[in-house]
């Protein structure tokens, strides 16, 4: 397991719970592994990152230390820099998309992406996914 896969199993696991203890709750995260030692030492990795950046703060309590988080999950948002030609595939595909289904209201400004933008996407993508699944079970 790497850091990264470590903090996307614990960044699910801070959307549902509030506070992360190694000794209690790795087990409930990464329930079979044949290198428990390793995994708990990248959960570790990525529980420090979480700190550095202030997503978590950690206490010590008797011989448990526990990770709890800064604020409520749905309070956090990140930013992401896209390129001017990201931007336009981007907007080409949600409009083009907005078009074949006749929805004006959900076109996308290649000039200013927005969460919505992201969001639609993923809406297209799992249409597109649902039908490849259908294609193979016909």
């Amino acid at each position: 397991m790497t850091v990264l896969e470590g903090s996307n199993e614990l960044y699910k696991w801070f959307s549902e719970n509030d506070s992360f203890c190694l000794e209690k709750d790795f087990i409930k995260i990464i329930s079979i592994t044949e290198t428990p030692e390793r995994d708990r030492a990248t959960m570790l990795c990525a529980l420090e990152n979480f700190e550095k950046s202030e997503l978590v703060s950690s206490s010590q309590i008797d011989d448990k230390r526990y990770w709890v988080i800064e604020k409520p999950f749905h309070s956090y948002a990140q930013s992401v820099s896209i390129s001017p030609e990201l931007a336009l595939t981007l907007a080409g595909i949600i409009n083009n998309f907005c078009e074949i289904v006749d929805n004006e209201t959900d076109y996308c400004d290649t000039a200013n992406i927005e969460e919505k933008d992201i969001k639609n996407l993923i809406y297209i993508a799992n249409i597109m996914l649902a039908e490849k699944n259908t294609e193979k079970h016909d």
